[in-house]
Parts: C-alpha cells; sequence; structure tokens
C-alpha cells in the first residue's frame, strides 16, 4: 500500500522528518506503514493531509438508514380580528 494515495504532505518536502511519536521517517520512501501516519494523522501531526481517498478507505461513513419521513405542517395560528374604535 503506498501512503501517497491516503496522505499528501504540507509545508515540508518529502524527506526525514521528526514525529514526535515515532521518532524521525523517511517521507520520501513509498513504503512507510499507513497505520503510522494514520496515527499521526489524528495527532494533529501539522505536515500531513488527509486525501479524498484516504478519507474513504480509511473513515468510511456508514450509509444512513432510511427513515420514515414525518412531514411537518407549520401552520400559522389565525389572529383575531381587532375591531378598532373611530
Amino acid at each position: 500500500m503506498i501512503w501517497t494515495d491516503y496522505f499528501t504532505l504540507i509545508k515540508v518536502l518529502p524527506g526525514r522528518i521528526v514525529t514526535p511519536r515515532f521518532g524521525t521517517l523517511d517521507f520520501s520512501d513509498p513504503s512507510l506503514s499507513v497505520e503510522k501516519l494514520k496515527a499521526l494523522f489524528e495527532d494533529d501531526f501539522p505536515y500531513l493531509q488527509i486525501t479524498p481517498l484516504g478519507m474513504e478507505a480509511l473513515y468510511p461513513v456508514p450509509p444512513l438508514a432510511k427513515l420514515p419521513s414525518k412531514r411537518m405542517e407549520t401552520l400559522t395560528p389565525a389572529r383575531r380580528i381587532v375591531k378598532r374604535k373611530a
């Protein structure tokens, strides 16, 4: 699995970067573990950005269950006519 399909580097060039969780990682290596990068992303690592494909693959959204449709009619209350004295 190539990690560049799921994440992109921002603000830095690919190369060795010291990370707080895993020490020095070489981001020019295409065989970096996607699980490590996912953990860094979840720790708000400032140089990783997730791609749309990564969002679909790593954080799938379950389909919404179809709920019965309940239409709410909003009725305005009838106003009472007030006659003014002339």
